[in-house]
């Protein structure tokens, strides 16, 4: 199979037919058979055979890089920094992720100057037990010896999170500084960035935005408000009120992210005619005439999630206090998605391979547990919570 670029895409040769064209040849040049001898020993083991297969490699590399090259053109194949270029055609742009705050319980047995993320120099900074770190935010004086609760924040963006009596390191080491505590979990929990996953289905949805009239414009027009996250649109065609509650004809948006203002004017200039809305949330849209038009939308609620499961290290040991902060940092849940056992003890066994699981099981209410559970009603989101992620036998 020649390398070229056809109707299909960019095809390449695979690393045997790159061996075989080493040794046998090709039209126009011979093979190390035709020029050293049919009987050559290219097995794996000798010097030629491992010559040729460097060789092979080293081709199958090149053409490999050239391939993702030519498939990060398309942006549903994409990632990363290319995907970002892409999207930007489309006027999509990567939510970003933001920072923990923390408060932290400073103590010190002198007067001294702790230097912030506000100086030049490197900020005072902190760890939990399992080696998160936090940067106090602003440089501050002790006029004397002092136990004082400052601001931290962690040093990488996402979801940090640390248990309150576990940041007791003091990672830049400074004389009279004897103790650091947090007493209390963090204040504001920081928000990961917009995985490539997440942003494909994004720009898919928001390239929709040209159309008039319809449910893909709105939700198109929606995702593409600044600091919309998500958005979902419910649409009742019906004469009558619908199960949901939707009224005759009327639509139902359910938006995350994005101030009132924005998402309103969005759900306004893509709206049908005459097309009723549900939702507890009204923003008056001045209209050419002078006039206000009425906008009704919702924000998800969010509903408790409860998660149940036994663990017993295989070999070692697991850290149940780990696990549970990264199903804090990993998992999350779109509006209206159920809650699967099944994918939750996958997400685990990634964080723990060493752990055998068992009796995994959700719940809303603490007590009653099902491998799957939807949420009470389609404009909610499960919640997750450090409290309500119970491992046993850890």
């Amino acid at each position: 199979m020649p390398n070229a670029i056809d109707s299909s895409g960019l095809t390449i040769q695979t690393t045997p037919e790159i061996i075989a064209e080493i040794l046998d040849g090709a039209p126009g040049y011979p093979g190390m058979r035709q020029i050293y001898g049919a009987d050559i020993n290219v097995d794996a083991n000798s010097p030629d055979g491992q010559m040729v297969n460097i060789i092979a490699q080293a081709k199958t590399d090149v053409l490999e890089l050239s391939q993702q090259i030519y498939n990060s053109f398309d942006p549903d194949k994409a990632v990363g920094t290319s995907l970002d270029a892409r999207c930007a055609i489309n006027g999509v742009i990567r939510n970003a992720g933001t920072k923990t705050i923390q408060n932290v319980t400073v103590t010190t047995d002198r007067a001294l100057s702790l230097p912030g993320l506000d100086t030049s120099v490197t900020p005072f900074t902190v760890a939990d037990t399992s080696g998160n770190q936090y940067q106090l935010v602003s440089t501050y004086a002790f006029g004397a010896a002092a136990s004082t609760s400052l601001v931290f924040q962690a040093a990488l963006i996402g979801a940090v999170s640390s248990l309150p009596n576990t940041i007791i390191s003091i990672v830049t080491v400074t004389l009279g500084v004897t103790a650091v505590n947090n007493p209390a979990t963090y204040t504001t929990l920081g928000l990961n960035e917009e995985t490539d996953y997440a942003l494909r289905i994004r720009r898919q949805k928001s390239v929709a935005l040209p159309s008039q009239g319809y449910l893909e414009g709105l939700i198109g027009a929606l995702l593409d408000t600044t600091d919309v996250t998500e958005a979902v649109v419910y649409e009742n065609d019906t004469n009558s009120t619908d199960a949901n509650g939707i009224p005759g004809h009327s639509i139902w948006c359910i938006v995350e992210g994005g101030t009132n203002a924005a998402v309103a004017n969005a759900i306004y200039l893509k709206r049908n005619a005459g097309c009723g809305m549900k939702g507890t949330i009204t923003v008056s849209v001045p209209q050419v005439d002078g006039s206000f038009f009425p906008i009704k939308f919702d924000r998800p609620t969010s509903e408790n999630l409860y998660i149940s499961f036994d663990i017993a290290a295989v070999t070692g040991s697991v850290d149940a206090n780990f696990i549970r902060t990264q199903i804090l940092s990993l998992l999350t849940y779109t509006i209206a998605q159920p809650a699967v056992a099944s994918e939750i003890t996958a997400l685990v066994e990634s964080i723990a391979p060493n752990g055998s699981i068992s009796d995994m099981g959700v719940s809303n209410d603490g007590s009653t547990y099902v491998s799957l559970l939807d949420t009470d009603a389609i404009n909610n989101q499960w919640a997750l919570a450090s409290a309500r992620i119970i491992i046993n036998g850890s």
